[in-house]
């Protein structure tokens, strides 16, 4: 189950990397992500087994993902939208397809000097946002909004949502520390690190709480390839309050 959700959720700390410098009408570059050797063999598989189960939707969940993942948008875009065509009540299916939406708006050139890119994103992340509020005990979509809005910040138009998340998540990981894999809690606290860091800049008591999580986050593991520029940026963050 887990294999399977982190394959979902890591693209969704892509997008949030990425629009946090959404601005303006010039197209972002989404530049592709390596496979390795695990992915390139899972790409594999997922491609064999649609083949030969062309209409499941769970396959093209999944094989959408890993395209979004690796930022191939536009491949990603065919298989997540014919799988909310297929089952548009799959909340799971909902948040990722609208994920990958978010990185489309990114991605395209806007001559309205960006206020469709901004409006196109507002809308997808409404609908990642209806997508938790309709699976609200779901652990998986619940974590999509997690990441997807810790990163894409106030721009998302749901930020508070965030703190929302940070309640349930932290309560579910006091109640049994070894109910979510190290890999998972990382992303959390990392998520988390990022939203306060981005709260830090109007009050410096957020910023310790950005730390506290950073700290836990760097603890369990290395940072993700997926997240560099959020640890960078954290990183300059302890830098800072060493010095002040």
């Amino acid at each position: 189950m887990f294999k399977k959700m982190l394959t979902i959720l890591i693209s969704s700390l892509l997008i949030g990397n990425i629009i946090a410098w959404f601005s303006g009408a010039a197209p972002i570059d989404f530049k592709k992500i390596d496979y390795s050797k695990t992915e390139f063999e899972q790409l594999e598989f997922l491609t064999a087994e649609l083949d030969q189960n062309q209409s499941d939707p769970e396959l093209m969940l999944q094989l959408g993902q890993l395209y979004s993942y690796h930022n191939e948008i536009d491949r990603a875009d065919n298989l997540l939208a014919t799988a909310y065509q297929q089952d548009p009540e799959n909340m799971l299916i909902k948040a990722a397809y609208f994920s990958n939406e978010g990185k489309l708006a990114g991605a395209m050139f806007d001559p309205a000097m960006g206020l469709y890119k901004l409006y196109r994103l507002r809308q997808a992340m409404n609908q990642v946002d209806e997508a938790a509020l309709q699976a609200s005990s779901d652990f998986n979509v619940r974590l999509v909004r997690l990441l997807t809005f810790s990163f894409v910040g106030e721009v998302s138009g749901h930020f508070d949502r965030v703190f929302e998340d940070e309640d349930w998540f932290i309560a579910l990981i006091e109640k049994d520390n070894d109910a979510l894999p190290g890999e998972v809690k990382q992303l959390v606290y990392l998520a988390l690190a990022n939203a306060y860091m981005i709260k830090g800049l109007d009050n410096s008591n957020e910023l310790n709480i950005a730390l506290d999580y950073y700290q836990k986050a760097e603890n369990l593991a290395e940072c993700p390839s997926t997240m560099l520029d959020a640890c960078e940026q954290l990183s300059q963050m302890v830098i800072t309050l060493g010095e002040a």
